[in-house]
């Protein structure tokens, strides 16, 4: 029903900006206006399309610009409908723009542009934490720490050989993925042969990553059978121990209704070296739970930060811990906005980011 109503919002949306459009176009030709009709309605209706068709094995090439084309119009139906209000309530002011469709889609297009070329300039988090427990070796542990590459056919073959360049430049000591590998199908993955550049990531401790609600989504068998052709550990619900002492604690994904309460796998460690956690979803219940449990560093991803404004209003909302780093009695925690994204190659108001994390241990 949910979803039902969002769609309904979206074509009720799209019929208002239309008929704005159509006004625009009243000195064109007749057959000027149909065909431009016909486009916009091609666009409006491609996401819908895409949903509903589901995974058909398109080749990459037409699933990405298909998926590319189709999400992109999610962002312009958004802003455009904002800068109509704006218009709307500027002309009762007495305050009238003229062609107000072409004003709104105009910058509508700049503010895409903008977060288009945002989302494919990555940035790098750096911090420090202090975990006062002694480990093997070096006292400083390299953590590069990403989450929510929705590989597929929204994040391509050359997006990810740019995101494994941008991790192993940090040269990290530990690689950590928190869920949302894979986007909604595995099908691009495979025709594209992910698993190569995956496979060129390089940490001298190890790589490990817990699943996300898309790598349960497109099929938790399926994202398993791909990761084992990779150098990644995937962890569910479950605890890697390194050499060094440090200790990896792998949640699954809370689409598993039936995940081991995190107490549980907590008492398979030893409390005397550090432990990091890793949760995709940073829902507040789970963050208590790692703090209670005492965990060293708590690192989620999911919430993208919004991604696009103004939906990162609605994340500070629903998580007490949306996004970024904290520290409660003792916990350091950090939730990525994510390297890559979910839908539209956009970020307006968020970042791609991965994060560095410098651990201190005594």
């Amino acid at each position: 029903m949910f979803f039902i109503m969002l769609a309904i919002v979206y074509l009720v949306a799209n019929i208002f900006i239309y008929l704005k459009c159509n006004a625009a176009m009243a000195g064109l030709p007749v057959a000027a206006r149909i065909a431009a009709g016909v486009i916009y309605w091609a666009l409006a209706l491609s996401f819908i399309i895409y949903m509903a068709a589901g995974d058909r094995g398109l080749p990459a090439r037409t699933g990405h610009a298909f998926y590319w084309v189709s999400t992109s119009w999610l962002v312009f139906t958004l802003y455009t409908l904002v800068w109509l209000i704006i218009f709307g309530i500027a002309g009762l002011a007495g305050l009238h723009v003229r062609q107000p469709f072409v004003w709104a889609a105009g910058l509508t297009l700049v503010i895409m542009a903008a977060g288009f070329a945002n989302f494919a300039t990555p940035d790098t988090r750096r911090l420090t934490v202090d975990v006062p427990k002694h480990i093997d070796g070096t006292r400083l542990t390299r953590i590069v720490a990403v989450s929510d590459l929705h590989l597929g056919y929204g994040v391509t073959r050359p997006r990810l050989e740019q995101y494994v360049n941008l991790i192993n430049d940090c040269k990290p000591d530990i690689i950590l993925i928190a869920g949302d590998l894979i986007d909604m199908t595995i099908t691009p993955l495979y025709q594209e042969k992910m698993w190569e550049p995956l496979g060129k990531l390089h940490a001298r401790l190890g790589i490990f990553m817990v699943p996300g609600n898309h790598d349960h989504l497109c099929g938790i068998d399926a994202c398993t059978q791909f990761v084992a052709r990779t150098p990644i550990t995937l962890l569910r619900d479950s605890v890697a121990r390194l050499e060094c002492g440090i200790q990896i604690v792998g949640r699954d994904d809370n689409y598993n209704r039936r995940r081991k309460p995190l107490a549980q796998l907590m008492s398979e460690t030893d409390p005397d070296k550090p432990v990091i956690v890793m949760d995709h979803q940073p829902n507040d219940s789970q963050v208590s739970a790692a703090i209670d449990s005492r965990a060293d560093l708590l690192l989620c991803g999911h919430t993208h930060n919004g991604q696009v404004w103004p939906f990162g209003l609605a994340t500070k909302s629903i998580y007490s811990h949306s996004y970024g780093y904290d520290k409660v009695q003792g916990t350091h925690i950090y939730v990525s906005s994510g390297l890559g994204l979910w839908g539209p190659p956009y970020r307006i108001g968020s970042d791609s980011e991965l994060a560095v994390i410098d651990m201190r241990t005594e």
